[in-house]
């Protein structure tokens, strides 16, 4: 601990003052004094650069054990020590709960206030030391949440209010920064108005476009001096503030790439007021806010990457299984249809959503294996010969072997599906005769959705069946071809089952 931290000496004595303060600079502190409990409290709120408080237990208006308990609100990490030339239990007791660390007696020996001065600091340096340990061990925890997270809304929400927890403030915002860079919108509040919630701002208009448009945290103690800041302030409830931007980790990319250039560099910026007890933020409210916005920007993109990815996945998936229909001369929106089928009905079983959505992505390419089947067969307009039908039945392992090199969730789960959704709930079906329970979910699943899409439109080789006559053969085919239980979920479910059939109408 530095000698230039100030030691706080209060006694109402001026001769035990100036003895104090004798003695104390004379070791090389920085030393100041207070007559009584009042001008102390008064000393400590202007300042957190006092180390250790020197008190006089018995003084007027305010003694010192009160005094230790109100300058514990004000600097809850000084350490006090009493003095006092009647040394009793009763009042060493009642020193010790109010939190004093120690106590010399009057009249003073010189080694002994040394002493005290000296364990003081080794106190305030361990408490010190074990807060930043704490302070960092929250930060890690909070940085391993953030980065876990896949989900933006719920990214956006565990910021803002984790960020307000560790700087003990009330009130704040995320407001992310528009494509072009133009716009601030107000996307999550805590404290704040609820019509501040979602209300859109010009960059030039307001603090947190000039943090953003600047790129550079911005920390203010007393907005009432800064004249400029105070109009674009909104006239906030706290005079204190820190604005902080999340922003884009710059990626070096290869003179070939398509540049990234239009984005602009900050995705969002992260506002804080109202510290708790009317306080002021301060520099050390600042680096931990920047090291929750830094750690925040990368998950955000992180999220934003990832939804790219399975948005571009999906669209291929889709592309590659329409190319697939339209060589069977059938239209895109029946991979469509199968896909939302079997989406719907896996949550009606009680599937996660995480995984029902596998399952809508795998699902379109359940016929993939048709791109090795011959269009004369695929296309023939009759019934097929008992050779061709076999060709045809090919196509389930064709698809499996083209997807199982994979060893992506989504193509796995496509692999697995392409192989089994022309399995029978009997074992009549191929290509390896499966049963009951050991057809996996997803392949009597995407059996019963290919199935009814299949029977309500038309082929080249057959009309299309209305609604009534589809249901009516699956009640037949309860438990014979169909898992019952599936079967009994998705004829529950028929008005919604109609309604993605509405959605994705036959071209």
């Amino acid at each position: 601990m530095s000698k230039e931290d100030r030691i706080l000496v209060v006694d109402d004595e001026v001769v035990i003052r100036e003895l104090m303060f004798d003695i104390l600079s004379d070791e090389g502190f920085s030393v100041e004094l207070a007559p009584n409990g009042r001008a102390a409290l008064e000393m400590l709120g202007k300042g957190d650069d006092f180390v250790v408080l020197f008190t006089d237990i018995m003084m007027p208006e305010m003694d010192g054990i009160a005094l230790i308990r109100e300058a514990h609100k004000v600097a809850p990490d000084l350490v006090p020590i009493v003095m006092t030339g009647y040394a009793t239990l009763e009042t060493a007791r009642a020193a010790v709960k109010e939190g004093a660390y120690d106590y010399v007696l009057k009249p003073f020996n010189l080694s002994e206030i040394k002493l005290a001065v000296s364990n003081a600091l080794e106190r305030r340096r361990l408490i010190t030391e074990n807060a930043r340990l704490k302070d960092i061990s929250e930060l890690f925890k909070i940085s391993e949440s953030i980065a876990a997270m896949r989900d933006e809304d719920s990214l956006l929400d565990f910021v803002l209010r984790a960020a307000l927890e560790r700087v003990d403030a009330e009130r704040g915002s995320l407001m992310l920064v528009s494509s072009d860079g133009e716009q601030l919108e107000v996307v999550r509040s805590i404290g704040l108005p609820k019509e501040w919630t979602r209300s859109v701002s010009s960059v030039g208009t307001s603090i947190a476009g000039l943090v953003a448009q600047h790129v550079q945290p911005l920390l203010i103690s007393d907005i009432k001096e800064e004249p400029g800041l105070m109009e674009l302030s909104r006239r906030l409830g706290s005079n204190s503030f820190i604005s902080v931007p999340l922003e884009r980790k710059a990626i070096p990319l290869p003179k070939t790439a398509i540049s990234d250039a239009g984005q602009p560099r900050v995705i969002a910026v992260l506002n804080v007021t109202e510290k708790r007890g009317a306080r002021k933020f301060s520099e050390s409210d600042l680096k931990t806010l920047s090291i929750v916005a830094n750690h925040a920007a990368a998950a955000l993109e992180n999220v934003r990457l990832i939804r790219d990815i399975e948005d571009t996945q999906r669209e291929i998936v889709f592309t590659l299984g329409e190319i697939v229909e339209t060589r069977s001369r059938e239209t895109g929106n029946h991979v469509k249809r199968v896909a939302a089928y079997s989406k719907l009905l896996a949550l009606k079983c009680d599937m996660s959503p995480s995984e029902a959505e596998i399952l809508h992505l795998a699902a379109p390419l359940h016929d993939v294996g048709k791109v090795g089947v011959p269009d004369a067969i695929l296309n023939k307009p009759a019934s097929l010969t008992e050779e061709e039908y076999e060709t045809i039945k090919l196509h389930t392992n064709i698809g499996h072997d083209m997807l199982k090199v994979s060893t992506g969730r989504v193509l796995q789960a496509a692999a697995l599906i392409a192989l089994q959704h022309h399995e029978r709930f009997d074992g009549k079906g191929y290509p390896h005769g499966l049963s009951g329970k050991d057809i996996h979910i997803y392949g009597r699943i995407v059996g019963i959705a290919d199935v009814f899409d299949a029977l309500g439109v038309e082929r080249v080789y057959k009309a299309a069946w209305s609604f009534d006559k589809i249901i009516d053969y699956f009640c037949e085919q309860r438990g014979r071809q169909f898992d019952p239980d599936l079967v009994d979920t998705f004829l529950n479910n028929v008005e919604e089952i109609a309604a993605i059939r509405s959605a994705f109408p036959e071209q």
